[in-house]
């Protein structure tokens, strides 16, 4: 991805009102009048004496944001992990009511639907909600804080905003929602699990939505069909279920369609990350946890243990791998050209959905639209009119797309002003990334607009178009709220951050390289004793010794061989009966 000097900022959120738009592009927010797409305010335009550019600036780019249903506030966290709340339909078009600290960096956030409570899922794999009104801390409260802190500095799990813990899981999640009458609670982690829980007591496990083989980062349920979830991450298909039983009702394969359009691509590994580690705040420089700067290499060893630590540390040893501006992976002092070339992991698309979003044409027929990070296509797929009991796949060669040449960053439906007008659909792209064939950045909207016809189509509207949006769109796509953007800003903002973040590595063994389970004749057949490091060779002890126990307390065993099982087939557990559609949450309360 490059960029010239003169780029901007992409707008990473859109939220588009009957009155107001919300435009979110890096660290500022825009609020634009619906109708003519004039600038209301924009913390872009502060003045350097305003507190409150400073404050924007120093928060950094925003990862999250949401807009209430009424269009009266606006909740957004930047990467210094303040929760600020703004009130939008003030006469001053935009005015920071508060603002709190978070205990872990966010992955999502959304509002309830009385507009009192704001909802965060963070990458600890915790949700907690936060009042509208906030009320600050004490100056004995903040000492008793502090002091806790002194105590117990390393402690994982702080809430320094006082926010309601409602659930947790033991992986980060990517994705939550609320039902339509917000008694559940639906969230979705990196391992691949779907958690229908109560709302507010989370605690309460309703049921599981099990299927998923890679992370889930994208659900949905549709507004014609409540009972039915739809949730779509890592894995070659989006798969509907019954949230309430648990139950898989289809599958809609998207990988075919999806692969061709994806242009970004990233680096899986062990050292996917370079120098800088996962990027965790409680990371040091080198990946490790622990804080940064403290203690050397080695301190605290022996001379053997060091000059062990020595020998394994090296990139022959070790794998180590840095990555240069470009981004590019690469062992660190390769010794040659040709050694590196085989050596360096290539860069590889990875299938991750963005958005699942649904839209009824016409009052008629209703259609799966969804985007992949990375992407330059948006997609659009018909609903399916029956869904049996058992678990079937959808016919995908009804399958539309439109390509834009350029990233989808996200999409955002917008309520059609009358019953008559069709639903415009607005698609934010990443207009400073260029193709590898391409010398520089190409000038190209920020923003197009879209609408679905009755068979599935999907057409781009062009600004001339006599549309209310016309002038809207100028606006948005125009000088007048384009932030200029620095190559290194752009590279902070980290559009495509979730690429690396969402998938778990998993250690593929390189070729000659002795899986743990064998004997070791057969690694010395593989691999020459001489050539493997004195960690490699501690494991491939210990292995063997757990093979000679396993010999001694189960004769007849070899190696690699499972357990046997006292009987035939493992007892499943009963699934869980369905609660009858009478019964809810607030029937079993005490």
């Amino acid at each position: 991805m490059a960029a010239e000097s003169s780029s901007s900022y992409p707008f990473s959120r859109l939220f588009v009102g009957q009155e107001k738009t919300v435009a979110i592009s890096g660290p500022h927010i825009h609020v634009l009048d619906s109708s003519t797409g004039e600038t209301l305010q924009s913390t872009a335009q502060y003045s350097t004496e305003q507190l409150e550019r400073d404050s924007v600036l120093k928060s950094g780019p925003i990862r999250c944001a949401v807009v209430d249903e009424a269009f009266k506030y606006l909740a957004e966290i930047g990467e210094d992990k303040m929760l600020k709340l703004w009130e939008i339909s003030s006469e001053e078009g935009l005015k920071l009511l508060n603002a709190r600290e978070l205990p872990k960096k966010p992955t999502s956030i959304m509002f309830t639907k009385d507009s009192q409570t704001v909802l965060v899922s963070d990458k600890f794999g915790d949700v907690f909600s936060y009042s509208l009104v906030y009320t600050p801390f004490t100056t004995s409260e903040l000492e008793e804080q502090k002091e806790a802190k002194e105590k117990d500095p390393y402690a994982s799990h702080t809430n320094p905003s006082n926010g309601a813990l409602i659930l947790g899981h033991v992986s980060p999640l990517n994705a939550m929602l609320l039902t339509d009458d917000e008694k559940y609670i639906i969230t979705s982690d990196r391992d691949e699990h779907i958690r229908v829980s109560w709302y507010p007591q989370g605690f309460n496990i309703e049921m599981y939505c099990l299927g998923h083989h890679k992370f889930v980062s994208a659900l949905h349920i549709p507004s014609v069909d409540s009972a039915t979830l739809i949730s779509g991450g890592g894995d070659p298909a989006l798969k509907l279920w019954d949230w309430m039983t648990g139950q898989e009702k289809a599958e809609l394969p998207v990988a075919e369609v999806i692969e061709p359009f994806i242009v970004i691509k990233r680096v899986l590994g062990k050292n996917r990350w370079g120098a800088e580690g996962e990027g965790d705040e409680n990371e040091g420089e080198s990946g490790g946890k622990g804080k940064k700067g403290k203690g050397k290499k080695g301190k605290g060893k022996g001379k053997g243990q060091q000059a062990q630590a020595k020998e394994e540390d090296t990139p022959e040893a070790s794998g180590a791998m840095e990555v240069d501006e470009a981004g590019t992976p690469g062992i660190a002092n390769a010794p040659s050209a040709e050694d590196a070339s085989t050596s360096q992991p290539a860069p590889q698309k990875i299938l991750a959905i963005r958005r699942i979003e649904t839209l009824t044409v016409e009052k008629a027929d209703t259609f799966i639209l969804f985007s992949a990070i990375g992407a330059t296509a948006l997609f659009s797929v018909p609903y399916p009119s029956s869904l049996s009991s058992d678990a079937q796949s959808l016919d995908t060669s009804a399958t539309r797309h439109l390509d834009f040449g350029k990233p989808i960053i996200d999409f955002y439906i917008a309520s059609p002003p009358s019953a008559s007008s069709k639903p415009l659909i607005w698609v934010l792209l990443d207009n400073s990334w260029t193709a590898d064939d391409e010398t520089s950045a190409s000038t190209s909207d920020r923003v197009r607009l879209v609408t679905v016809s009755s068979s599935g189509e999907l057409t781009v509207i062009d600004g001339e178009d006599q549309v209310p949006s016309a002038s809207l769109l100028k606006n948005l796509n125009g000088p007048a709220i384009a932030v200029p953007a620095s190559a290194k800003d752009l590279k902070t903002l980290d559009l495509y951050s979730e690429l690396l973040s969402l998938p778990k590595y998993v250690e593929k063994l390189a070729p000659g390289t002795v899986p743990q389970n064998v004997d070791v004749a057969a690694a010395d057949a593989a691999q020459p004793a001489a050539n493997l490091t004195k960690r490699k060779l501690g494991r491939m002890k210990r292995t063997t010794k757990v093979e000679e126990v396993k010999q001694k307390v189960l004769p007849g065993t070899s190696q690699g061989d499972d357990l046997p099982e006292e009987s035939g087939e493992a007892d499943e557990p009963e699934t869980k009966r369905a609660r009858s559609s009478s019964q809810t949450p607030e029937d079993s309360k005490p």
